[in-house]
């Protein structure tokens, strides 16, 4: 195993409405004709599939429920080819459902997620995962404060860099509840999109000490990019003083790239893939897929290549870029087009 993924597995239940359907509004306060799905879904589950289709070796560790869902869900990965040596079944409890609502052209308006079964993630289960020496972990946001704290602890002991997958704005701050585990160094990757960026940021700015002002190198790229890119930069400089490679998202606008050492930002900005707006099936896991590729070309490249780097960065995150793409044309959460070179 090269890379761990802990985080979250679910059964996603997906209802796209008709295209007849003419307004939000109309939606509301009744039943609409439209079409549900059932596919494997999950923050973490979707991480790993992504790495493993775009060549890693990748292993999830979380949990499922001793019913149908946890079930459908552990048959649905080994028809994968992906591994459930890390799925811990837990008595008595009900397997993560992730129910969305989608417009016709694939667009969220609604969703439903039952997350509350990651809170049973234990520590012995994650120390023992850890202990298998991944060269790289990644963890997401669905986990407990004391999960994330004893990931941490545990990676720090063993040597293995985390890279922390926001999931959601009042997610993203869960990783600050316990500062020592972000001031002890061994996260050294983060993926927010703009929001949890700016919520990490200010969570910072709340609770970490404040740290020197660092030197910016800008890219030509990044001088070009769109006005709303350039405004959070000053968010993205300031997570880079605790986590050393902060990645931001940001779908249609491409993606911000902050990577901090020995007191010097270097910034790069990369524009999105083109994509035909026709041929999107659903943007549900393109931001998974995104950090699934991007982990797997870490690894690929050694595991950290240096923020000036440039060259480097730009290879690993076009390739989570096409990934994405891969994605957005795809009626499943993780695209089954994703190969190892895209």
């Amino acid at each position: 195993m090269t890379i761990l993924v802990i985080g979250g597995v679910a059964l996603d239940i997906t209802a796209t409405v008709a295209r007849s359907t003419p307004t939000l509004s109309a939606l509301l306060h009744t039943s609409n004709p439209g079409r549900m799905t059932q596919t494997l879904g999950g923050v973490g589950r979707n991480v790993c599939e992504a790495a493993m289709r775009a060549g890693a070796r990748a292993s999830l560790l979380s949990v499922v429920g001793d019913d149908l869902a946890g079930k459908s869900i552990q048959q649905g990965m080994q028809e994968l080819g992906m591994s459930t040596a890390f799925i811990h079944e837990m008595p008595g409890k009900t397997s993560a459902i992730y129910n969305a609502i989608h417009a016709s052209d694939g667009q969220l308006l609604a969703a439903v997620a039952d997350m509350d079964i990651f809170d049973c993630l234990t520590s012995d289960q994650i120390v023992a995962a850890l202990k298998v020496r991944p060269s790289l972990s990644c963890f997401d946001g669905n986990l407990s404060t004391q999960a994330m704290t004893d990931i941490a602890s545990t990676a720090k002991e063993h040597g293995i860099p985390l890279f922390f997958e926001p999931t959601s704005i009042p997610k993203s701050r869960k990783v600050f509840d316990h500062a020592e585990s972000v001031l002890s160094g061994v996260i050294r990757f983060v993926s927010p999109n703009d929001y949890e960026l700016k919520a990490m940021s200010q969570a910072a700015l709340e609770q970490l000490p404040s740290r020197r002002t660092p030197i910016l190198q800008r890219s030509p790229s990044f001088e070009k990019a769109p006005a709303g890119v350039q405004a959070l930069l000053s968010h993205a400089v300031r997570l880079s003083n605790y986590f050393p490679h902060v990645i931001t998202k940001l779908g249609r606008e491409g993606c911000l790239y902050v990577g901090q050492t020995q007191g010097i930002c270097h910034v790069d900005y990369l524009a999105a893939e083109p994509v035909d707006p026709t041929a999107i099936h659903s943007v549900t896991g393109a931001g998974d897929t995104f950090v699934g590729a991007v982990l797997a070309h870490l690894d690929k490249h050694g595991g950290e290549p240096e923020p000036a780097d440039a060259k480097a960065w730009r290879a690993i995150l076009k390739q989570g870029q096409r990934a994405a793409v891969l994605t957005l044309q795809s009626s499943l959460a993780v695209s089954p087009r994703i190969q190892p070179s895209l």
